[in-house]
Protein backbone atom coordinates (compact mmCIF):
# COMPACT_ATOMS: atom_id res chain seq x y z
CA UNK A 1 0.00 0.00 0.00
CA UNK A 2 2.69 2.48 -1.05
CA UNK A 3 1.51 5.90 -1.56
CA UNK A 4 1.60 7.10 -5.00
CA UNK A 5 5.06 8.59 -6.24
CA UNK A 6 3.52 11.57 -8.08
CA UNK A 7 -0.06 12.35 -5.84
CA UNK A 8 -0.55 15.98 -6.91
CA UNK A 9 -0.51 14.29 -10.66
CA UNK A 10 -3.05 12.05 -10.16
CA UNK A 11 -5.34 14.35 -8.45
CA UNK A 12 -5.34 16.70 -11.15
CA UNK A 13 -5.99 13.82 -13.56
CA UNK A 14 -9.42 13.23 -11.39
CA UNK A 15 -10.33 16.72 -11.81
CA UNK A 16 -9.35 17.45 -15.70
CA UNK A 17 -11.11 14.01 -16.56
CA UNK A 18 -14.61 15.68 -14.71
CA UNK A 19 -14.09 19.28 -16.65
CA UNK A 20 -13.32 18.17 -19.41
CA UNK A 21 -16.32 16.15 -19.66
CA UNK A 22 -18.91 18.59 -18.75
CA UNK A 23 -17.64 21.38 -20.73
CA UNK A 24 -17.44 19.58 -24.00
CA UNK A 25 -21.60 18.58 -23.21
CA UNK A 26 -21.49 22.06 -22.25
CA UNK A 27 -20.18 23.48 -25.40
CA UNK A 28 -21.62 20.75 -27.89
CA UNK A 29 -25.26 21.94 -26.51
CA UNK A 30 -24.93 25.13 -26.62
CA UNK A 31 -23.02 25.31 -30.32
CA UNK A 32 -25.85 22.76 -31.44
CA UNK A 33 -28.70 24.54 -30.41
CA UNK A 34 -27.68 27.51 -32.14
CA UNK A 35 -26.60 25.90 -35.74
CA UNK A 36 -27.98 21.94 -35.97
CA UNK A 37 -26.10 19.60 -37.63
CA UNK A 38 -23.26 22.16 -38.95
CA UNK A 39 -22.28 23.19 -35.26
CA UNK A 40 -18.97 21.26 -35.26
CA UNK A 41 -18.11 23.07 -38.75
CA UNK A 42 -19.36 26.21 -37.44
CA UNK A 43 -17.90 26.03 -34.32
CA UNK A 44 -14.39 25.12 -35.83
CA UNK A 45 -13.90 28.26 -37.98
CA UNK A 46 -13.30 30.12 -34.79
CA UNK A 47 -10.47 27.33 -33.96
CA UNK A 48 -6.30 28.59 -34.91
CA UNK A 49 -5.16 26.31 -37.22
CA UNK A 50 -3.04 24.37 -34.82
CA UNK A 51 -6.34 23.05 -33.33
CA UNK A 52 -8.22 22.31 -36.37
CA UNK A 53 -5.03 20.00 -37.66
CA UNK A 54 -5.20 18.78 -34.37
CA UNK A 55 -8.95 17.81 -34.62
CA UNK A 56 -7.96 16.33 -38.49
CA UNK A 57 -5.08 14.13 -36.69
CA UNK A 58 -7.98 12.85 -33.80
CA UNK A 59 -10.89 11.74 -36.29
CA UNK A 60 -7.96 10.29 -38.70
CA UNK A 61 -6.45 8.16 -35.32
CA UNK A 62 -10.53 7.50 -33.99
CA UNK A 63 -11.19 6.41 -37.76
CA UNK A 64 -8.23 3.71 -37.87
CA UNK A 65 -9.52 2.54 -34.42
CA UNK A 66 -13.06 2.06 -35.85
CA UNK A 67 -11.86 0.11 -39.08
CA UNK A 68 -10.06 -2.29 -36.45
CA UNK A 69 -13.61 -2.46 -34.41
CA UNK A 70 -12.29 -0.73 -31.10
CA UNK A 71 -14.69 2.36 -31.01
CA UNK A 72 -18.13 2.67 -32.71
CA UNK A 73 -19.06 6.76 -32.01
CA UNK A 74 -21.62 8.42 -34.10
CA UNK A 75 -20.56 10.82 -36.00
CA UNK A 76 -22.19 13.79 -33.61
CA UNK A 77 -20.43 11.79 -30.19
CA UNK A 78 -16.92 12.01 -32.04
CA UNK A 79 -17.52 15.78 -32.52
CA UNK A 80 -18.16 16.03 -28.62
CA UNK A 81 -15.41 14.05 -28.04
CA UNK A 82 -13.18 15.63 -30.17
CA UNK A 83 -13.45 18.89 -28.18
CA UNK A 84 -10.46 19.06 -25.94
CA UNK A 85 -9.23 21.77 -22.90
CA UNK A 86 -6.76 23.63 -25.40
CA UNK A 87 -9.93 24.47 -27.38
CA UNK A 88 -12.49 25.27 -24.77
CA UNK A 89 -11.22 29.39 -24.47
CA UNK A 90 -12.02 29.77 -28.20
CA UNK A 91 -15.51 28.04 -28.34
CA UNK A 92 -17.14 30.30 -26.13
CA UNK A 93 -14.95 33.45 -25.19
CA UNK A 94 -16.37 35.32 -28.35
CA UNK A 95 -19.93 33.71 -27.78
CA UNK A 96 -21.70 35.64 -25.44
CA UNK A 97 -25.04 35.06 -27.86
CA UNK A 98 -24.66 30.77 -26.91
CA UNK A 99 -22.94 31.00 -23.24
CA UNK A 100 -24.28 34.36 -21.44
CA UNK A 101 -21.75 37.32 -20.13
CA UNK A 102 -20.96 35.01 -17.11
CA UNK A 103 -18.95 32.69 -19.24
CA UNK A 104 -17.16 34.86 -21.37
CA UNK A 105 -16.39 37.77 -19.29
CA UNK A 106 -12.71 38.14 -18.39
CA UNK A 107 -13.24 36.31 -15.26
CA UNK A 108 -14.18 33.06 -16.50
CA UNK A 109 -11.98 33.39 -19.41
CA UNK A 110 -8.90 33.73 -17.53
CA UNK A 111 -10.11 30.53 -15.42
CA UNK A 112 -9.74 28.90 -18.70
CA UNK A 113 -6.87 30.17 -20.24
CA UNK A 114 -5.05 29.11 -16.50
CA UNK A 115 -6.99 25.67 -16.57
CA UNK A 116 -5.32 24.97 -20.86
CA UNK A 117 -2.10 26.19 -19.20
CA UNK A 118 -1.85 23.77 -16.43
CA UNK A 119 -3.23 21.17 -19.14
CA UNK A 120 -0.21 21.45 -20.49
CA UNK A 121 1.97 20.65 -17.50
CA UNK A 122 -0.14 17.72 -16.69
CA UNK A 123 0.23 16.38 -20.43
CA UNK A 124 3.99 17.06 -20.26
CA UNK A 125 4.80 16.36 -16.12
CA UNK A 126 8.59 17.16 -14.92
CA UNK A 127 10.49 14.41 -13.35
CA UNK A 128 9.17 15.24 -10.12
CA UNK A 129 5.42 15.47 -8.98
CA UNK A 130 3.35 19.19 -9.83
CA UNK A 131 2.99 21.63 -7.22
CA UNK A 132 -0.03 21.06 -4.41
CA UNK A 133 -0.69 24.74 -4.17
CA UNK A 134 -1.24 24.54 -7.93
CA UNK A 135 -3.17 21.81 -8.45
CA UNK A 136 -5.63 23.35 -5.58
CA UNK A 137 -5.92 26.23 -7.67
CA UNK A 138 -6.34 24.74 -10.96
CA UNK A 139 -9.36 22.79 -8.93
CA UNK A 140 -10.99 25.81 -7.88
CA UNK A 141 -10.91 27.88 -11.41
CA UNK A 142 -12.68 24.26 -12.81
CA UNK A 143 -14.66 24.00 -9.82
CA UNK A 144 -15.62 27.66 -10.68
CA UNK A 145 -16.25 27.46 -14.19
CA UNK A 146 -18.21 24.73 -13.97
CA UNK A 147 -20.53 26.05 -11.01
CA UNK A 148 -21.67 28.69 -13.86
CA UNK A 149 -23.60 25.96 -15.57
CA UNK A 150 -23.88 22.32 -13.78
CA UNK A 151 -23.47 22.75 -9.93
CA UNK A 152 -23.02 19.11 -10.36
CA UNK A 153 -19.95 18.95 -12.39
CA UNK A 154 -18.52 21.31 -9.75
CA UNK A 155 -19.19 19.82 -6.87
CA UNK A 156 -17.56 16.32 -8.15
CA UNK A 157 -14.56 18.31 -9.11
CA UNK A 158 -14.40 19.46 -5.14
CA UNK A 159 -15.33 15.70 -4.25
CA UNK A 160 -12.35 14.23 -5.97
CA UNK A 161 -10.01 16.67 -4.89
CA UNK A 162 -10.68 15.71 -1.22
CA UNK A 163 -11.15 12.55 -1.47
CA UNK A 164 -8.21 11.90 -3.01
CA UNK A 165 -6.34 14.05 0.00
CA UNK A 166 -8.05 11.18 2.45
CA UNK A 167 -6.97 9.09 0.74
CA UNK A 168 -3.72 9.78 0.28
CA UNK A 169 -3.63 10.35 3.50
CA UNK A 170 -4.80 7.09 4.88
CA UNK A 171 -1.71 5.28 1.98
CA UNK A 172 0.82 7.17 3.86
CA UNK A 173 -0.67 6.16 7.56
CA UNK A 174 -0.84 2.32 6.51
CA UNK A 175 2.89 2.67 4.95
CA UNK A 176 4.42 4.36 8.23
CA UNK A 177 2.50 1.35 10.19
CA UNK A 178 4.25 -0.98 8.07
CA UNK A 179 7.63 0.64 8.52
CA UNK A 180 6.87 0.71 12.38
CA UNK A 181 6.04 -3.32 12.25
CA UNK A 182 9.15 -3.96 10.32
CA UNK A 183 11.40 -1.83 11.84
CA UNK A 184 10.07 -3.44 15.31
CA UNK A 185 10.46 -6.77 13.97
CA UNK A 186 14.29 -5.89 13.12
CA UNK A 187 14.99 -4.31 16.20
CA UNK A 188 16.88 -1.63 14.42
CA UNK A 189 14.95 1.35 15.30
CA UNK A 190 15.41 3.83 18.24
CA UNK A 191 12.94 3.75 21.13
CA UNK A 192 12.66 7.78 20.12
CA UNK A 193 11.93 7.55 16.50
CA UNK A 194 8.98 4.48 16.97
CA UNK A 195 7.61 6.68 19.82
CA UNK A 196 7.52 10.13 17.62
CA UNK A 197 6.37 8.11 14.51
CA UNK A 198 3.16 6.56 16.39
CA UNK A 199 2.50 9.94 17.80
CA UNK A 200 2.52 11.32 13.96
CA UNK A 201 0.38 8.39 13.14
CA UNK A 202 -2.52 8.96 16.06
CA UNK A 203 -2.64 13.02 15.03
CA UNK A 204 -3.07 11.79 11.37
CA UNK A 205 -5.62 9.58 12.27
CA UNK A 206 -7.59 11.75 14.89
CA UNK A 207 -7.54 14.65 11.95
CA UNK A 208 -9.44 12.05 9.52
CA UNK A 209 -11.72 11.49 12.45
CA UNK A 210 -12.90 14.97 12.84
CA UNK A 211 -13.29 15.33 9.03
CA UNK A 212 -17.50 16.26 8.67
CA UNK A 213 -19.86 14.51 6.40
CA UNK A 214 -18.08 11.24 6.20
CA UNK A 215 -19.97 9.61 9.39
CA UNK A 216 -18.66 5.98 7.82
CA UNK A 217 -15.13 6.67 7.54
CA UNK A 218 -15.06 9.18 10.59
CA UNK A 219 -16.17 6.40 12.88
CA UNK A 220 -14.00 3.66 11.27
CA UNK A 221 -10.93 6.77 11.74
CA UNK A 222 -12.04 7.07 15.27
CA UNK A 223 -11.60 3.06 15.67
CA UNK A 224 -8.15 3.55 14.03
CA UNK A 225 -7.21 6.34 16.66
CA UNK A 226 -8.14 3.91 19.59
CA UNK A 227 -6.01 1.35 18.17
CA UNK A 228 -3.14 3.69 17.50
CA UNK A 229 -3.51 5.24 20.84
CA UNK A 230 -3.46 1.86 22.66
CA UNK A 231 -0.19 0.59 20.25
CA UNK A 232 1.35 3.74 21.82
CA UNK A 233 0.47 3.53 25.52
CA UNK A 234 1.39 -0.43 25.05
CA UNK A 235 4.59 0.39 23.95
CA UNK A 236 5.37 2.77 26.54
CA UNK A 237 4.25 0.62 29.23
CA UNK A 238 6.15 -2.65 28.33
CA UNK A 239 8.90 -2.67 26.18
CA UNK A 240 9.59 -6.43 25.99
CA UNK A 241 6.18 -7.09 25.29
CA UNK A 242 5.33 -4.63 22.53
CA UNK A 243 6.72 -6.81 19.15
CA UNK A 244 3.49 -9.57 20.56
CA UNK A 245 1.38 -7.19 20.83
CA UNK A 246 1.53 -5.51 17.44
CA UNK A 247 1.77 -8.55 15.62
CA UNK A 248 -1.47 -9.24 17.27
CA UNK A 249 -2.92 -6.72 16.59
CA UNK A 250 -0.92 -5.14 13.02
CA UNK A 251 -3.93 -7.28 10.74
CA UNK A 252 -6.60 -5.42 12.45
CA UNK A 253 -5.57 -1.71 12.57
CA UNK A 254 -4.22 -2.14 8.72
CA UNK A 255 -8.15 -3.84 8.24
CA UNK A 256 -9.71 -0.48 9.32
CA UNK A 257 -7.38 1.49 7.44
CA UNK A 258 -8.92 -0.59 4.40
CA UNK A 259 -11.88 -0.38 5.40
CA UNK A 260 -11.99 3.68 5.86
CA UNK A 261 -10.21 3.90 2.08
CA UNK A 262 -12.79 1.53 0.90
CA UNK A 263 -10.63 -1.01 0.12
CA UNK A 264 -11.85 -4.92 0.23
CA UNK A 265 -11.06 -6.54 3.14
CA UNK A 266 -7.81 -8.52 2.80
Amino acid sequence: MAASEFPQHERLTRVLNIYRSAMRRQIASRWREKHGEAWFEELCSYLTEHQQAEIDNTRASLERQRLAGETALSRDEEDEFLLDISMFLEATKSRSDLFGRAMTEAGATDRMYAVYQIRNKWAHPPLRDLNRAEVNGAAEDCAGILAMFDEGAADAVRDAVRESDEALALERIAERLEQIEYSVEARGMPTEQLSGMLNQLLAGAAQLAGQDGRDDGSDAAAEIAAELRALRSEWEASRTRFGDWWRARERKVLGLLDRLAGVSPR
